[in-house]
């Protein structure tokens, strides 16, 4: 993810579709900085956050708890097959 150069443009982004769908998603940082910051920032500046900002399961909460970001690693062969949909930058 380091082709990103506006993360909090990305969180946007994600906002927009969130209130056009009826689904929940899940954004995995994978530890990229600048997407972690800009999580943590949009989760203090605004009320849209779960918990006030606060991490929840070593994650954060935004946009009515429709969106969680997370961090950390997950077995994607558990999470795939629960998902309507996967996007994933290609990498390992």
């Amino acid at each position: 993810m380091g082709f990103m150069r506006k993360s909090q443009l990305l969180l946007r982004v994600l906002q927009s579709v969130i209130e056009l769908s009826s689904y929940r998603f899940i954004l995995f940082s994978s530890g990229y900085g600048p997407l972690d910051a800009a999580t943590r920032i949009l989760a203090t500046e605004t009320s849209i956050c779960s918990e006030k900002g606060e991490p929840v399961m070593n994650g954060i909460s935004l946009f009515s708890d429709r969106l969680f970001c997370f961090s950390g690693s997950v077995p994607y062969k558990w999470l795939f097959p629960k998902c309507a949909a996967a996007i994933h930058h290609g990498g390992r």
